[in-house]
């Protein structure tokens, strides 16, 4: 069964109901967390969460969707794997001035690039982040790779933007997110 109908249903639904961004998918996230542990359960708290937006999901949708939902197995649903999901897919945008960054880091059109690759470009200073005061530049750099590296030492163009996919979410307009890569990686 594909998910992704239903997502979008479960998206348009959200927008009906004025929740509108990352702060509307978290203010509902919020709502739906009964116990207050930051998770939602699959059992329990999804299937009302779904009911509670006012759609009406029979056990083998909440079941497809849950364990979509629950990439890791724990029988619960975190704010990441809930705002992943949940969330709009990145604009064509978003997508071009990703892969932009990637092909300004992969000099050598190899199709990937490493840790020192990034280390040599990446603009830490400027990110968000470090601006406001949150983390250290080197902080930020130590998370990038984390996320970035597989284990394999290279990251792919698909890796890259895969992370920021996960980034997208949390920004709501595409002047800003598009800025924010252009500073993170010195791009004009």
């Amino acid at each position: 069964m594909s998910v992704e109908p239903l997502y979008e249903e479960i998206r348009q639904r959200i927008i009906e109901r004025g929740a509108i961004g990352i702060r509307g998918i978290g203010r509902l996230f919020g709502i739906a967390d009964d116990d207050g542990n930051k998770k939602i359960d699959i059992r329990e708290e999804f299937p009302k969460l779904i009911h509670d937006i006012g759609l009406k999901y029979n056990k083998d949708q909440i079941a497809a969707l849950s364990k979509d939902l629950d990439r890791d197995g724990s029988g619960a649903i975190d704010y990441e794997e809930f705002l992943f999901r949940l969330a709009k897919p990145m604009s064509q945008a978003r997508i071009d001035m990703v892969v932009k960054a990637f092909e300004s880091i992969d000099k050598d059109n190899n199709g990937y690039v490493d840790i020192k690759d990034l280390q040599a470009v990446h603009n830490k200073e400027k990110s968000e982040a470090v601006r406001v005061g949150k983390v250290s530049a080197a902080e930020v750099f130590k998370n990038l790779c984390a996320n970035y590296d597989n284990g394999d030492g290279k990251i792919t163009k698909d890796e890259f933007i895969n992370y920021y996919r996960q980034i997208s979410p949390s920004i709501d307009n595409d002047e800003h997110f598009i800025l924010l890569i252009k500073n993170a990686w010195k791009l004009e």
